[in-house]
């Protein structure tokens, strides 16, 4: 078996003894291993896209901003595996992924495939979520510099920088052919958000579709309480959030508004979101093939 794996060290400030593990542990699986290291934002697509064979499996080290760029280059039909390294890493606690390389190495050479439902953003692929508003603010402003010293503090810095911004700006937007406005809103094809926290309940990774939550009421105790609610995995149910299941989802340009998406910067508005038209296949443990019904 080749497993290709890319590894991107500047995420959560760098791990190669892990790497160093997961490459020895691959090998004691008899797999033939190459690694890509990235170089900066965006090498990651370039390298996989410009490859003629990417391996039986590719293996994402790094955060969920590394998945992210690995799942715009891989070629249809090619498994992906994911070893978390991030400072969220989302994505593997919404698949109960393995953080131990061990572990990683026997999923990527013997473990099952699950079909999951990407979305697309302005034609780019995303797995996680997609933010307009509050939201796009908060990671469009995170400090990098920060966020490599002390984690997820760099983003609470940032959402409280963000807060006295909320309810400025309302958003137009076509949802499944259908009128909204709001004032802010995330595009969620997952349960979790910023680690642990579940964002949507029924928002579910393995389906063609993607869940959409509206904030359609301004003010800053508004949004206080909606921060709240989430901690508690209850922002679905607070006054002036409308969750909805779509397909296609068409924004309005408002000038200079920025967009996220799976946590980092993702261009500026107008924004056109939808369902994928291709699945992919992501190596997971056999207790997540029973968590989504897929056993």
């Amino acid at each position: 078996m080749k497993v290709l794996v890319v590894y991107n060290p500047a995420a959560g400030g760098g791990r190669e003894s892990a790497l160093e593990r997961l490459v020895a542990a691959l090998q004691s699986r008899q797999a033939e291993v190459e690694v890509y290291r990235t170089k900066s934002p965006g090498d990651a697509i370039e390298h996989l896209r410009g490859r003629a064979h990417q391996g039986d499996v590719v293996v994402a080290v790094g955060g969920d901003g590394t998945t992210n760029e690995v799942i715009n280059g891989l070629k249809p039909g090619v498994p992906l595996a994911v070893m978390a390294t991030g400072t969220a890493n989302v994505l593997a606690k919404e698949l109960g992924l393995p953080s131990q390389p061990e572990k990683v190495a026997e999923l990527a050479v013997k473990g099952q495939s699950m079909e999951i439902w990407p979305g697309r953003l302005n034609g780019r692929r995303f797995l996680m979520w997609v933010g307009i508003g509050y939201d796009a603010w908060v990671v469009n402003s995170t400090d990098l510099n920060l966020k490599r010293r002390i984690g997820k503090g760099a983003y609470m810095s940032a959402m409280l920088s963000q807060i006295s911004r909320y309810g400025s700006r309302r958003y137009t937007m076509t949802i499944d052919g259908r009128p909204y406005e709001c004032y802010s809103a995330i595009v969620a094809n997952a349960r979790y958000y910023g680690g642990s926290f579940i964002l949507s309940r029924v928002a579910n990774i393995t389906a063609p579709s993607l869940q959409v939550l509206l904030f359609q009421k301004p003010g800053r105790w508004t949004l206080i309480k909606s921060m709240l609610a989430l901690l508690v995995g209850r922002m679905e149910s607070m006054d002036g959030v409308q969750s909805l299941a779509v397909q296609s989802i068409q924004v309005d340009l408002v000038e200079g508004e920025p967009l996220q998406a799976d946590g980092d910067p993702a261009g500026l508005l107008p924004a056109t979101i939808n369902v994928d038209d291709q699945s992919l296949l992501v190596r997971v443990p056999a207790a997540t093939l029973k968590l989504f019904g897929k056993a």
